[in-house]
């Protein structure tokens, strides 16, 4: 992978597709969320997803930070639910991250994927094993980072992160929630995949193959 593999240019035309892909998981994250929460979060990916599109559409940012932290907060806007708040927060935590950017290799994706972990923890104030999003997005981040440490190319970090990021969603299945209106339940939620943490997977998933080669 050579530096500044990726441009403003590449990471819209990913964005666009995460949107779209995201949103045609809109009605299985409904379902999932109907389970222990408000099954509100079909509707949030999708106002999530359209408020991207729309942003995305009319951009002219070669400031790669500066795109990310707007598209997060086109999102807050469009959809500030729990899930929606805590997404724009992620964006705008890795826009901060790669502030002033025109051009991204690697350790820009690193960078970009440790200040979205920040940006969801503060907002949401929850950490790793609450049954949150970040169950899943952590472990992704960091097998991204080791194989990156171990000098293998982009492709095998991602292959890496969307495995883990899938165990990850796996393990929120036999923890309890601790947050938002699943809280509620406590001991009910045991057994039941998270569904935010499922819809992060599937934006994991979603970058990570449209990214450029």
């Amino acid at each position: 992978m050579t530096q500044g593999a990726f441009t403003s240019a590449n990471i819209v035309s990913v964005l666009n597709r995460v949107a779209d892909d995201l949103e045609g998981h809109s009605e299985e994250l409904r379902q999932l969320d109907a389970v222990i929460g408000d099954g509100d979060l079909g509707i949030t990916t999708q106002l999530g997803s359209k408020a991207m599109r729309e942003y995305l559409a009319s951009v002219n940012e070669s400031n790669i930070g500066q795109m990310l932290a707007r598209c997060g907060m086109s999102i807050n806007k469009a959809s500030p639910s729990t899930f929606g708040t805590l997404l724009a927060s992620a964006f705008m935590g890795a826009g901060k991250a790669v502030s002033g950017k025109e051009n991204l290799d690697k350790d820009d994706l690193i960078a970009m994927a440790d200040g979205a972990i920040d940006g969801i923890k503060k907002r949401g104030k929850a950490e790793l094993g609450d049954k949150t999003m970040l169950d899943c997005l952590v472990p992704a981040v960091e097998a991204f980072k080791g194989e990156i440490k171990q000098g293998s190319d982009l492709k095998k970090a991602l292959e890496a992160a969307v495995t883990a990021a899938e165990q990850g969603l796996k393990s929120t299945v036999n923890m309890i929630s601790k947050h938002g209106r699943a809280s509620w339940h406590r001991e009910k939620t045991i057994g039941v995949q998270d569904a935010g943490a499922t819809a992060m997977y599937y934006i994991i998933e979603s970058f990570a193959r449209h990214l450029p080669e």
